[in-house]
């Protein structure tokens, strides 16, 4: 789990020299990894992870920082819900103090914005016609009934400690995600769609992002239309169908020949 927040008064410049001259701490979003070290050795950080990941804002004097990480805790409990609220604003403060004391840039930052509540990356997913596997998306494979495509890398934050397992789609492709992976098993006039759809554990860690929750919303939403336009349940309707309305609502969409 992790509690996303934005810094303000961040001076770019001044971190964009400093990434300059340590050119093997920072590596696109992410990095730090020596003035983490140090300030681990001195009883500043408590952190389970290795780097600090930030992201630009529309705001030239800002960052969202995505560095916080809650282990051994379930999305589905309420009191472990309660303590990842507890231990990730510990590790706020924490992250705050470090990058304004330790990195260049930001000396006089401030947090100005947290979320709301901790952010689960992952709980429970539905068992579907087809469930999507870590080797489907790493093999970009291809399915007749696609109605989703991904590309993003899976993408697993070690739920018991630190590090990060980042595996990437071959460059320049992307994978298939089937109709039958928004059909609960053994149940009928029910589609799912976003991070719950029908995957395994490495899978969920590439579809789980907003992007792709979005098309499979899409594609959930015209084939729940379609079933009733047609008077008949979701495994009763053509994907054919499906594909051909979601291509005339402007969804990119690769699909086979008729």
């Amino acid at each position: 789990m992790t509690l996303m927040f934005r810094v303000a008064d961040f001076a770019r410049p001044d971190f964009a020299a400093y990434v300059r001259e340590h050119p093997d701490q920072w590596r696109g979003v992410h990095g730090l990894w020596d003035l983490i070290e140090e300030a681990r050795a001195n009883g500043e950080l408590r952190l389970p992870r290795e780097d600090i990941l930030f992201f630009a804002t529309p705001h030239p004097h800002e960052v969202a920082v995505n560095s916080t990480r809650v282990t051994r805790v379930l999305g589905s409990n309420v009191w472990d819900l309660t303590r990842a609220e507890y231990t990730a604003r510990h590790q706020l403060a924490e992250i705050d103090r470090f990058l304004r004391t330790r990195v260049p840039g930001f000396e006089e930052s401030y947090v100005v914005q947290s979320g709301t509540h901790t952010g689960v990356r992952e709980s429970r997913r539905v068992l579907g016609d087809y469930r999507l596997t870590g080797h489907d998306i790493l093999a970009a494979r291809t399915f007749p009934d696609v109605v989703a495509h991904g590309a993003y890398p899976v993408d697993i934050h070690n739920p018991r400690g630190s590090g990060t397992v980042l595996k990437r789609v071959p460059r320049g492709s992307f994978y298939d995600i089937p109709l039958r992976c928004l059909l609960p098993r053994d149940t009928d006039r029910l589609l799912v769609a976003g991070r719950c759809i029908s995957g395994t554990h490495v899978a969920h860690s590439s579809y789980r992002v907003m992007p792709i929750a979005m098309a499979t919303g899409h594609a959930a939403g015209v084939c729940a239309a379609l079933t009733v336009r047609h008077g008949r349940g979701p495994r009763g309707l053509p994907y054919r169908l499906v594909q051909r309305e979601l291509l005339r609502q402007g969804a990119r969409l690769r699909t086979g020949p008729e």
